[in-house]
């Protein structure tokens, strides 16, 4: 009967920190994304870190304080038990990252097991055409999003007659040295 009260003390004194950690389905390398952090059961302010792969020099950048900084330091005094954060982040390899997203409080720290998979970057290809003679377009252009934020633009790659005219002169000025060359052997015999 003791065994049992000292079990429900000790319980009283047990405190487990619960998150609900909410990232996108689709995200790609190099490209901001947000994830919805928020802790239950805690008690006071959390320092965040998400973890990737545990380097110090992380694949992981997380907005902090206005720039942008690396995965391996927490973000201190980021979170309050009840309340949920947004962390803007950005990923500079593509793959599935089994990582850890850590809360410390003073020398308390919570771990928690996290799953990020990341995209290679979004490729759009656009046809664009021949406008005139004097513009040449290239055939095919790409373009890459890297920011999230896909803004359809053309881009066009202008060359003028005369970067025409330069891009040929070293083809001539050789066939001019030939004809030298050519007109001065043909003297000689």
């Amino acid at each position: 009967m003791r065994w049992l009260v000292l079990v429900f003390l000790m319980m009283s004194f047990v405190s487990a920190v619960d998150i609900d950690f909410d990232c996108p389905d689709e995200i790609f390398v190099d490209e901001e994304f947000e994830c919805v952090l928020e802790v239950f059961d805690g008690d006071g302010e959390y320092d965040v870190k998400v973890d990737l792969d545990g380097e110090r020099d992380s694949v992981v950048k997380v907005w902090n304080d206005g720039e942008w900084k690396s995965g391996y330091y927490y973000l201190t005094d980021f979170i309050e038990d009840g309340d949920d954060e947004k962390i803007r982040m950005k990923v500079s390899d593509d793959g599935n990252f089994d990582g850890e997203l850590k809360l410390r409080q003073g020398d308390k720290r919570e771990f928690f097991d996290i799953e990020i998979e990341v995209e290679k970057a979004r490729v759009v290809e656009e046809d664009v055409d021949v406008v005139s003679d004097d513009v040449i377009l290239e055939e095919r252009v790409e373009v890459i999003s890297l920011s999230g934020d896909f803004v359809e633009e053309e881009n066009f790659v202008y060359v003028s007659k005369d970067a025409r005219v330069v891009d040929w002169l070293p083809y001539g000025f050789a066939l001019f040295l030939i004809l030298i060359i050519v007109i001065l052997v043909w003297e000689r015999f």
